[in-house]
């Protein structure tokens, strides 16, 4: 078993704590927490070339964006219970200070590992954060496996998906989003996705061409790219009620349209957000 954490969650976590360190405020995400439990002690980290201020801005700003709307949501939907798949280093728990549960959903090693490093920094906060090892290649059920760790599927949740479509098949986002619509009438389901690369703008393709041969490269291909039409559609035949997609230009008129520093996550990473109706 692996004992170190995914290559990709440390890079996430490096473009969130990047945004705080080099851009200017005011700043979509305040997170550089992720990057301390990721262990990243090398002054030299930010002269990685997939650090580059200037070429990764569209990343660390869909990367933020995307963070940005799921905890929004989470906060205004007055729920109780998170639940974040494919969590990574993600530190929604450490930094809300509510009483919300979060149930961080990853594989075994991964969460493994993360628990020893919440452990050594003292920042588990048992009492609000579980750390629930689903093995889905294995077949394992998330929604199984938070219930037995504690989640009540009787009230609310707000369940979160980010970064994570593009690796799976059609079949396994819809299995996933089935067993997020089968939560309590108010549940949230809040997932990214990534449109096929030609759909991008001419600037950020080249980017996002380059992504795509280092996750095939990794072991990590890229199996599902969808356009907001189809990823709305199986969010709908997965039974939820309410949909409706944020694209990154929403995400751009939200957050950064009075930037003056040309940061933007247009080309990024789109937001559907679906609704659990009631009866």
């Amino acid at each position: 078993m692996r004992m170190e954490p995914d290559s990709t969650a440390v890079r996430t976590a490096m473009w969130r704590a990047l945004h705080v360190l080099i851009d200017k405020p005011p700043h979509v995400l305040d997170d550089t927490l992720s990057l301390q439990i990721a262990g990243v002690d090398d002054d030299d980290w930010q002269t990685r070339p997939d650090m580059d201020p200037e070429r990764t801005g569209p990343n660390r700003s869909s990367i933020v964006a995307r963070a940005r709307v799921t905890e929004d949501t989470v906060t205004s939907s007055g729920v109780q219970q998170y639940v974040v798949l494919g969590a990574g280093l993600d530190t929604f728990a450490q930094r809300d200070k509510r009483t919300v549960r979060v149930f961080e959903v990853d594989a075994p090693a991964t969460q493994a590992w993360k628990r020893e490093r919440l452990d050594d920094l003292g920042l588990l906060v048992p009492e609000r954060l579980r750390l629930v090892p689903v093995d889905f290649e294995a077949g394992e059920s998330w929604l199984d496996k938070v219930v037995a760790a504690g989640l009540d599927p009787a009230i609310p949740t707000v369940v979160s998906m980010l970064g994570v479509t593009m690796y799976l098949t059609r079949e396994a986002i819809s299995a996933t989003l089935r067993a997020a619509a089968s939560l309590a009438a108010g549940s949230v389901m809040v997932f990214s996705y990534s449109r096929p690369i030609e759909m991008a703008p001419p600037e950020i393709r080249p980017i996002l061409e380059g992504a795509a041969k280092g996750a095939a490269a990794s072991g990590h291909p890229w199996l599902s790219l969808l356009t907001p039409d189809e990823a709305a559609s199986l969010a709908r035949d997965a039974g939820f009620g309410d949909v409706h997609t944020e694209t990154s230009a929403d995400l751009h008129n939200r957050y950064f349209a009075d930037r003056h520093d040309g940061l933007s996550p247009i080309g990024g990473e789109d937001l559907v957000i679906a609704t659990v109706g009631g009866g």
